[in-house]
């Protein structure tokens, strides 16, 4: 039954990693930008508690723009609501977890939405 949980949230997390664009089309434009998302633990079933990932969102190249940085919450989500605009590397990383990247371009108005699934690292040998 788990098994199936997983196998469903694992098929969400990847429909909803395809729609990684999203607009406010309708707003005037701020210049700001939003990214919200969610992070699923390879192993670890939807119903218990997740474990806490940090989430860097660093200016690509590092040091052209502020870096963004937040942790998830008890439900696997992470949020950041007003950050600039440009190209960014997306880090995330959790203990026991293989860390995660990918490159994401905010421009204004962007209002995206990223979901992920850390898979655990392999056990280490003697």
């Amino acid at each position: 039954m788990i098994d199936r949980h997983i196998k469903a949230i694992a098929l969400n997390a990847s429909l909803t990693a395809v729609i990684l664009l999203g607009s406010s089309a309708g707003l005037a434009q701020s210049g700001a930008a939003s990214l919200h998302g969610w992070v699923a633990f390879e192993n670890v079933a939807y119903i218990d508690k997740q474990p806490r990932a940090k989430v860097v969102l660093q200016h690509d190249p590092p040091g052209s723009g502020p870096a963004y940085s937040t942790e998830t919450d008890e439900y696997g989500f992470f949020e950041f609501s007003h950050t600039s605009l440009g190209r960014f590397k997306l880090e995330i990383t959790a203990k026991g977890f293989q860390p995660y990247s990918a490159d994401v371009y905010m421009p204004s108005d962007f209002a995206g939405n990223w979901a992920v699934e850390l898979k655990a690292e392999a056990p280490k040998r003697p």
